[in-house]
């Protein structure tokens, strides 16, 4: 398989530069033709040629995830493997996919018959193919942003703010949740390929199977958000939001459509923004990308996602309006500052959504070992 695989390298990638010498060299060793992509080349007509043209039974490729997704989308095409060498900034997918990111080049091993083939799930939308995630609402903004990438936290509490004072451009990201009416105050959805882990704050954002066939629906819910504020504020009585949803919803689906017919929407793609026209349709490919790897995929540890209620906002909340989260903190003797009863009482029920999660986790057949200790959870 060796002498029919072509490699794809982006240079301008996160470490790719680093890697440079050391990486061609490897490649050669295992007698992998390599591509460097010359600044502006397209990485995806990269691999079609070294497939058209260069006769390539297998495709590897070097940088982030935005080239990944680029020769991803050629390998699914084409149903030939696919061995990715994590040399950009975040590696969002090879790290999910459970690779060692400290040491790239030990994936071209996997460029070897002996390795065992693995296949895994692919997202579309609109029939666009996806790796890793979509993000539509307050993300895409922020990419549109000229300002995003030399200040991202200035950039996101800009927009967030404008959210806020803003409903116009939540019309846009009507989504309807499974057996639920439409939710019409939407102001950040992400559909990503896989769940993502949302319990446990050392595994956040973490894919641990991206075969499951699933597509998980992330939203955060301005209109829930308010409410919670009347609530921190006391001027929403308690009973008032007694069936109230948490903020921050996760649920899976195969499929998903969503939008306003007509709107054109923009998405961040595997960090790549598009303008699509609605209604965006989402799907699952399951198992449409052949992947080679050195090492075994990582076992199932995903665990229920965090209903993050009250927690979210307030947050948000300190973010949109630093001067009041001062005021509480400093222990104020302002009676307006401090929160009554049937509040803190709010807060005990909401920070329950988030230990119910965490006490349901799977720890390898066991209980929550810190519930054992307590002697709960029998």
């Amino acid at each position: 398989m060796s002498s029919s695989a072509h490699l794809i390298v982006n240079p301008a990638a996160g470490s790719a530069a680093t890697f440079r010498e050391s990486l061609i060299g490897a490649a050669r060793q295992r007698g992998i033709v390599v591509h460097m992509l010359e600044r502006g080349e397209d990485a995806r007509l990269a691999a079609l040629a070294a497939v058209e043209e260069g006769g390539a039974e297998s495709l590897a490729v070097a940088g982030g995830d935005g080239s990944v997704a680029a020769v991803a989308g050629v390998a699914v095409a084409c149903d030939l493997p696919l061995v990715v060498v994590p040399t950009g900034t975040l590696n969002h997918f090879a790290r999910d996919l459970g690779l060692d990111l400290t040491r790239p080049l030990r994936a071209l091993e996997a460029v070897h018959a002996s390795h065992e083939e693995r296949r895994v799930d692919v997202g579309r939308i609109s029939g666009r193919l996806f790796i890793n995630n979509v993000s539509l609402g307050l993300y895409a903004q922020m990419l549109g942003d000229p300002g995003y990438r030399q200040d991202k936290l200035r950039v996101a509490q800009t927009k967030l703010q404008a959210a806020f004072s803003n409903p116009e451009p939540r019309r846009a990201l009507r989504i309807t949740p499974p057996d639920e009416a439409p939710l019409e105050g939407i102001i950040a959805v992400v559909v990503s390929n896989n769940p993502y882990e949302f319990a446990r704050w050392d595994r956040l954002g973490q894919r641990h199977r991206l075969d499951t066939g699933k597509l998980q629906i992330s939203v955060l819910d301005v209109g829930v958000l308010e409410e919670l504020e009347g609530l921190l504020a006391g001027t929403t009585p308690l009973g008032a939001t007694a069936g109230v949803h948490p903020p921050l919803r996760h649920w899976t689906s195969e499929r998903l459509e969503m939008g306003v017919v007509g709107e054109r929407v923009r998405a961040g793609v595997d960090g790549e923004l598009i303008t699509f026209e609605a209604p965006l349709r989402f799907s699952v490919d399951p198992g449409a990308l052949r992947m080679l790897v050195p090492e075994e995929l990582p076992t199932d540890r995903q665990v229920a996602p965090l209903r993050a209620g009250l927690h979210a906002a307030r947050t948000l909340r300190s973010w949109l309006c630093p001067a009041l989260a001062v005021q509480e903190q400093s222990g104020s003797d302002d009676p307006h500052s401090r929160m009554s009863p049937d509040i803190v009482g709010a807060q005990d029920r909401v920070r329950q959504w988030g230990e119910e999660d965490q006490n349901s986790q799977d720890y390898g057949g066991r209980k929550n070992p810190t519930m054992e200790a307590k002697g709960e959870g029998s």
